[in-house]
């Protein structure tokens, strides 16, 4: 009997070592995918990182432009200044109060282009402010200046008999500016004024 128990013993040993070989590949192939998987969420995370660092690029650019038409305002635009239904020059007069009145804003106004450089103003060039720093971006950070109206007299003040004051004006500043991907779009507004 013993003769016969010793190669039962040996072809069980060789089957465990085949065994053994494809657990291995198994546990190999396991970790390698698992591998792939943490390599695929760091590509999403650098991307969400790189989406979001564009992204305040832009709102940088566009504050900039914004604090930069406000900068033109009270240094170079006066009563005589000219403002006109396309914009040239970006001086805008606003949709409603167009020969014919429109609702939408100007940036949604048929035929307007934001790259249309006759119609807006690029950051600096009646002020004379520096570019703005940073990663080049797709385009220049763009205003434009909508003339809304003369103000009236403040809350809680009241006209002055025989004293004349120059009147004050209402603008709305629209400032553009493109992240380093032209996908990336900040748009703001701000309500200016001068007395």
């Amino acid at each position: 009997m013993k003769a016969k128990m010793a190669p039962i013993l040996i072809r069980s040993r060789a089957s465990q070592r085949g065994f053994s070989l494809i657990m291995s590949l198994v546990l190999m192939l396991s970790v390698l995918l698992l591998g792939v998987a943490v390599m695929g969420v760091n590509v999403m995370q650098e991307r969400i990182i790189g989406n979001a660092k564009d992204k305040d690029f832009s709102l940088q650019a566009a504050e900039a432009a914004l604090r930069d038409g406000e900068a033109d305002v009270a240094k170079n635009i006066t009563a005589a200044s000219a403002f006109k239904e396309d914009c040239t020059g970006g001086l805008c007069i606003p949709p409603s109060q167009r020969a014919v009145p429109n609702a939408k804003p100007i940036e949604q106004q048929p035929g307007w282009s934001w790259e249309n450089f006759a119609k807006v103003r690029k950051l600096g060039e009646k002020t004379g402010a520096p570019a703005f720093p940073g990663a080049s971006a797709s385009a220049p950070p763009v205003y434009i200046i909508e003339r809304l109206g003369v103000l009236g007299t403040p809350p809680g003040e009241s006209m002055k008999v025989n004293e004349p004051s120059a009147p004050g004006w209402a603008f709305r500043i629209t400032a553009r500016a493109i992240g380093a991907r032209p996908e990336t779009e900040t748009i703001l507004q701000s309500i200016y004024t001068t007395r």
